[in-house]
């Protein structure tokens, strides 16, 4: 085997280990209602992908996470391995391998991304409150609130509220935001770091929650309780984006790793 097929495959089970690292050991917070919970595993999955490429992105974003979701949440094992695997594969796709592409095209599918995520967002939130819309005495009210655990309808639409006003400050501010984040620290970061890392973030962002929402409708046999969820994945995609941005930039700037690019 060649050196590099030994350091490349070296690096596969660290970011692997990594992953299961990130989301199992460090604390994580159970998200109610979706027996689901929000960790920092989605960094390391990031790093990962852009660093090394689609397959490592795929390997370990989907076997690290499953793995980390048998400590508690075995439920979601299956689902996981499935949802972060794509995932990975889709960001070191979209930062690491289309980077390499024409210029013309990669502007192209950055903006295709940007313009998926906006309708993804107008959807999702005219589902919300089309679903949600009026609770008042509804058999749909008393329903979420036994199932849920809610002490009342007001509590409940509290967390309708909530939610409404998550999903349209997602719309609008997490693409004006990866704009905005590329034109300010690009500079004198040009090679570590790309709009398409950023886009490819994006996309699997968008990615983990309509797989999560659509895992969760079959777990809990529900289409309208996983919805309470979407806020949290969002949540934890861009966190996690913010961490592998400062790793991978940190990385990208090191003698060792340029060697390993080379």
């Amino acid at each position: 085997m060649k050196k590099f097929d030994i350091r490349s495959l070296t690096y596969g089970g660290l970011m692997t280990a990594l992953v299961f690292v990130a989301t199992a050991i460090i604390p994580r917070i159970p998200v109610p209602f979706t027996q689901g919970y929000i960790h920092t595993g989605d960094s390391m999955i990031f790093v990962t992908a852009i660093l090394f490429g689609w397959k490592h992105g795929a390997i370990a974003g989907g076997l690290g996470s499953a793995l980390a979701d048998l400590y508690g949440y075995p439920q979601w094992a299956i689902p996981t391995l499935i949802i972060k695997g794509i995932m990975g594969a889709l960001v070191g796709f979209v930062s690491h391998d289309l980077r390499k592409s024409n210029k013309s095209i990669t502007a192209i599918i950055n903006t295709v991304i940007i313009g998926i995520w906006l309708a993804f967002g107008v959807t999702i939130r005219n589902f919300f409150n089309e679903k949600l819309g009026n609770l008042a005495n509804s058999e749909l009210a008393n329903k979420l609130i036994t199932d849920m655990g809610l002490k009342g309808t007001k509590e409940l639409s509290n967390l309708v509220s909530l939610v409404n006003n998550s999903l349209l400050a997602s719309i609008i501010l997490i693409p004006v935001m990866a704009i905005l984040v590329y034109i300010l620290l690009r500079k004198g970061n040009k090679e570590a770091f790309s709009l398409s890392s950023i886009m490819g973030m994006t996309v699997a962002g968008l990615w983990m929650v309509i797989g999560y929402y659509i895992a969760g409708s079959f777990l809990l046999g529900n289409i309208v309780v996983p919805l309470f969820s979407i806020p949290a994945n969002l949540l934890q995609f861009v966190g996690g984006a913010i961490i592998a941005f400062i790793v991978v930039i940190a990385l990208r700037k090191t003698k060792y790793f340029k060697n390993f690019n080379n």
